[in-house]
């Protein structure tokens, strides 16, 4: 099947060839769709839409799915393809999801190009869970509730042998992320300093100037142990909260899991989506309920070794907030937001937790 360009190429045809497949929808006969664009402001790496469908013969074939293509800005996508983000993602669907102990979508169709293009055919998880929003931001209970979600998924792969068997599932200071995040990092130094006095603390701004002849040093740092498999982008708008009130959180977006720290995807939450006033007298508590949360699967880690780690992960992720404001096309204004509130969460929380300790070891 020849992969779609855009979500205009995706057509009643093309999504019959994609159901015929499988086993499960070979009888499925495709009337019409719908595509209606919603990663605009949101998705960062992909174009995203939500196709709605109609059928002569529907069987158990679901009215929607979320299609997801890669993105088109130039930018973007130079690096997507640097980094591999889009062979992950279709691996970890066909591998790691199947049976994930985080709630993740069905996965119903995929397919990987020779050329480094994909398209991916996943369930609706709006119909039961409600997405949540990077610019309001996260409340404490929602936080509490990723968390256990979080734990449970770290506590299943901690450690665990069969992460060396996943080759497609690179550890942070692999060869093409050092080859390419430390740049990324210093091309953001020249836009904060000019562009972000008086949007954030002073001191994280000495701190990032401090950080950037050593930012290798941090990532060696940043890709030690203990390993498991992390989510890697634990950012509010990649989280479904359940409608019923119950408190499972699903989980999207699997282009940048890592072999790292668990700590990290905690760090990542707390420092980029949560409110200032509840990030900076919450976030030891947090690191305490993840510990605890593991420990009820088996899993001890030290407290103190844990913030040490935090601190490592938040200074690192401020390469995410130098990405933002200087080499990515944010799409429009609700993408803009979406980068203000992470540049101004991560380094005011570089202040607010000490990070700048790390430098002086």
């Amino acid at each position: 099947m020849v992969i779609p360009l855009n979500l205009s190429e995706i057509t009643p045809d093309w999504l019959q060839q994609a159901f015929r497949s499988s086993d499960e929808f070979a009888d499925v006969e495709v009337e019409d769709i719908t595509c209606e664009n919603i990663g605009e402001g949101t998705g960062i790496f992909g174009e995203i839409g939500l196709l709605s469908i109609s059928y002569s013969s529907q069987g158990e074939a679901p009215d929607s799915l979320v299609v997801k293509l890669p993105c088109v800005e130039p930018e973007n996508l130079a690096i997507a393809q640097a980094l591999g983000i889009y062979a992950r993602e279709v691996a970890f669907y066909r591998t790691v999801s199947v049976t994930s102990v985080l709630r993740v979508p069905k996965c119903f169709y995929s397919q990987m190009g020779e050329d480094g293009r994909f398209v991916l055919l996943i369930e609706d998880l709006s119909l039961d869970y409600t997405v949540g929003d990077q610019i309001e931001g996260a409340t404490h209970e929602q936080v509490l509730n990723a968390i256990d979600a979080l734990a449970q998924l770290h506590a299943d792969w901690w450690e665990n042998p069969e992460l060396e068997s996943l080759d497609w599932l690179p550890l942070p200071d692999d060869p093409a992320y050092m080859a390419a995040v430390p740049e990324i990092y210093r091309g953001g130094i020249p836009v904060l300093v000019n562009e972000w006095v008086g949007k954030i603390p002073d001191e994280s701004i000495k701190i990032a100037q401090a950080l950037e002849p050593r930012f290798e040093e941090l990532m060696f740092k940043f890709a030690g142990g203990p390993h498991t498999l992390s989510h890697a982008d634990t950012r509010l708008d990649n989280l479904f909260f359940s409608k019923t009130g119950s408190s499972e959180v699903a989980f999207i977006d699997f282009q940048l899991c890592l072999r790292s720290r668990g700590i990290n995807d905690i760090a990542y939450l707390v420092g980029n989506s949560v409110p200032q006033e509840i990030a900076s007298t919450n976030w030891e508590s947090y690191i305490q309920h993840w510990i605890n949360a593991l420990k009820t699967h088996g899993v001890e880690y030290d407290f103190d070794d844990a913030v040490d780690h935090y601190r490592q992960a938040v200074l690192y992720y401020t390469v995410g907030a130098m990405s933002l404001i200087a080499s990515f096309d944010t799409g429009n204004e609700r993408g803009a937001a979406m980068a203000e509130a992470y540049v101004t969460r991560i380094f005011t929380h570089v202040v607010d937790i000490g990070a700048g300790v790390v430098l002086e070891g």
